[in-house]
């Protein structure tokens, strides 16, 4: 069998290149195909940990067998997706149950994103928010040991938010995320031996005590670029399934009081939301709000990722 490598899906000459150079960081070789039947005769000799796709192939006709292909060959898929108006296409690939990466910047942080994402990917090292932040960036860790301490929680870090030279919106965003979050991880993430959310119908207003293994924690932190805001349950209940069916906007409807309506409202407030999964042990969900550029230059789409610990 041919050794390792990373195989990229794209049609633009200049773009193969960029991304080539990006991944070739990873140091497993990278192979490239102009479209997805190219795409799939490389498949045939190639060993990928890795498949890189354009979100242009997503209307293709092609893109089932060959995720399905890619899949079979042990490869995850990771796609990249610069052009916003062909999130509209989303629904239909994420449906195939392959895809669960989903890269909307341009470049530079388009690279940033893909090489956090391939690593990730690579190295099966999946958990906490560094990864995403410059070198030696603080973050501040807060445990809820009680439910009622959920609106002191977040409304003191929309305060440090803003002491620390951030807007009103970013500190409103924050706000939104981290309570959706935080609840989610409260409420619907504790499980019994039978699988049943037991906590899910109860009021989120209410109190509850929180032993060890139900206390959430919150971590948050900012290099300048983004605003980290990680929040982590130790039921690992959350799947995939729940997720993709959150992300997507026909997910949504169906998607009720529960978790999938705390994720659809955090997806729509950032600008990148990473799921991190160890089934049965915890919950790491990253929340990333770009601080760089005033809210309307911001990319009318987000970032997701979802990434299950092997």
């Amino acid at each position: 069998m041919s050794s390792p490598s990373i195989l990229i899906v794209h049609p633009d000459r200049r773009t193969q290149r960029i991304v080539q150079r990006v991944l070739g960081g990873t140091g497993y070789r990278v192979d490239v195909a102009d479209d997805l039947e190219q795409g799939q005769r490389l498949l045939g000799h190639l060993a990928p940990v890795l498949v890189v796709i354009d979100g242009s192939a997503m209307t293709a006709a092609g893109v089932e067998p060959f995720l399905a292909a890619a899949r079979t060959r042990g490869a995850e898929a990771c796609m990249t997706l610069v052009d916003a108006a062909q999130v509209a296409e989303a629904p239909r690939v994420l449906g195939l149950g392959a895809v669960t990466n989903l890269l909307v910047h341009p470049m530079p942080v388009l690279g940033e994103e893909l090489t956090i994402t391939a690593q990730k990917l690579i190295r099966d090292d999946l958990f906490g928010a560094e990864k995403y932040l410059l070198w030696g960036t603080a973050l501040r860790t807060t445990t809820l040991t009680r439910a009622s301490q959920r609106a002191h929680i977040v409304s003191d870090l929309a305060e440090q938010i803003r002491s620390r030279g951030q807007s009103a919106r970013v500190a409103s965003v924050a706000m939104l995320v981290a309570d959706e979050l935080i609840s989610n991880g409260v409420h619907n993430a504790p499980v019994d031996e039978r699988g049943t959310h037991y906590r899910a119908d109860l009021a989120r207003g209410g109190e509850i005590e929180l032993d060890a293994r139900h206390q959430v924690t919150l971590r948050w932190g900012c290099d300048g670029r983004y605003l980290a805001i990680e929040v982590t349950d130790r039921f690992g209940s959350l799947d995939r399934d729940t997720i993709l069916q959150a992300l997507v906007p026909s997910g949504v409807k169906d998607a009720g009081a529960g978790a999938g309506m705390g994720i659809s409202l955090a997806y729509r407030s950032c600008d990148h939301l990473v799921f991190n999964l160890a089934p049965g042990k915890r919950t790491e969900v990253i929340a990333l709000i770009d601080v760089r550029y005033p809210h309307g230059e911001r990319v009318p789409a987000s970032s997701y990722n979802v990434f299950v610990e092997r």
